[in-house]
């Protein structure tokens, strides 16, 4: 049995036994959700004021920036990488370490979730409260300049009367409440539909796809690679998330000045420098310009990039962590024009039809499809609910065999 049927075995048997308890922590987190959703398009919490969530992840773009970097709430400051969509965000798992067991015995451990490019917070609760104090975004000094503005705010009453002091450890509790508040918002289910052409084929629906992107969708299970790391089964989740949210180094471009060591920069390990985490393919039509550092602007430019990296060198240039570059997956694929083009046909395939329904109307959120299951339903499977209370501990590269 899957852990997740196990998951889901569990919380059959404990529905007969949810009692006040139970439903006063429903309440609660619905109730954060709500006002997540204000603390979202806030543009009064940043110094000085003007910048909030929703400034660098615009919902008609599925929550992602179509600048390479954004600009901060200080004028001439900017960030160093890609806004990354939202959608889908709460889903992907802590950061921690898979054993790989290679032909020859050797386990490597391998770093797999968290959140940002590099990882560098495990936990979408760790995630969302680190633009507030990055002076290169928001630029508050600390959490008490913080709730000083949330005392300020229209929802202020509502959020005190969801602070539960118990549960905020070190941090101020308006702060962690309003913490806890994204994270619920983040949960909800506009940001996880799965109401693309590609579910409805997955689905069992053979006429959802086109022959165009029925043969991309060969070439991404085979010769393109791309389900080796932009999973098409379900993993952590129901459904497929489109990512193994896995660490590589792709050999982008270097971009001159500072390298960005990526996952190395905080792990500490020299084989891990220049790595990124896999992002999920889900809405990637809306979400240009594309990697960590948004180098390229187009679907096209990326797929050529896997695609002739190796073959084609002088036009990619040289490149900031070329010792831990992954040469063995991609950089010579040996995909046709023509292929190249099944494949982006396919990509259009991986948007959701909310979003594209939001568009089309001028809403400013998009609206789920009925029948998504509420958060609190799925509760179990939101890394938030399962993670251990403290940080791991990074494992040893590799370790011999036994």
């Amino acid at each position: 049995m899957s852990w997740i049927a196990r998951i889901s075995l569990c919380l059959t048997l404990l529905g007969g036994h949810a009692g006040a308890s139970d439903a006063a922590a429903e309440a609660r987190a619905r109730g954060l959700a709500a006002v997540g959703k204000e603390i979202f398009h806030d543009l009064s919490l940043s110094h000085p004021v003007g910048q909030g969530c929703v400034s660098c992840h615009q919902p008609a773009l599925a929550f992602s920036d179509p600048r390479p970097v954004s600009p901060g709430a200080v004028a001439g400051r900017q960030g160093t990488r890609n806004a990354p969509t939202l959608m889908y965000a709460a889903l992907i798992p802590s950061l921690d370490q898979e054993d790989f067991i290679e032909p020859d015995g050797v386990v490597l451990w391998l770093w797999e979730g968290g959140m940002f490019h590099d990882g560098r917070a495990r936990t979408l609760h760790e995630q969302v409260a680190m633009p507030f104090f990055d002076h290169a975004e928001m630029n508050l000094a600390d959490e008490a300049a913080l709730a000083a503005k949330l005392r300020q705010t229209s929802y202020f009453d509502r959020l005190s009367a969801l602070v539960d002091p118990a549960d905020a450890g070190d941090s101020d509790p308006l702060v962690h409440a309003a913490r806890r508040a994204l994270v619920e918002f983040l949960k909800e289910p506009l940001f996880r539909p799965f109401d693309s052409r590609l579910d409805d084929f997955l689905g069992g629906d053979a006429t959802a796809l086109t022959a165009s992107e029925t043969r991309g969708l060969e070439l991404f299970r085979g010769k393109a690679k791309c389900a080796d790391c932009h999973f098409l089964t379900a993993t952590s989740w129901p459904k497929p998330l489109l990512s193994d949210y896995g660490y590589d180094n792709l050999g982008l471009p270097s971009r001159g000045g500072k390298k960005d060591p990526g996952l190395g920069g905080h792990t500490g390990h020299p084989e891990e420098m220049g790595q990124f985490k896999s992002p999920t393919l889900r809405n990637i039509a809306l979400t240009a310009p594309y990697f960590h550092d948004g180098s390229m602007a187009t679907l096209r430019e990326v797929l050529e990039f896997y695609n002739e990296r190796d073959v084609e060198p002088r036009r990619w240039g040289p490149t900031d962590f070329p010792e831990t570059v992954n040469r063995d997956d991609f950089g010579n694929l040996g995909l046709t024009a023509a292929e190249i083009d099944d494949l982006l046909a396919l990509m259009d395939a991986f948007t959701d039809r909310s979003l594209l329904r939001m568009r089309e109307s001028g809403t400013s959120l998009p609206e789920a499809p009925a029948g998504t299951p509420d958060a609190w339903s799925m509760r179990a499977y939101f890394p938030d609910w399962n993670h251990r209370a403290t940080p791991v501990k990074p494992m040893p590269r590799a370790q011999p065999p036994r």
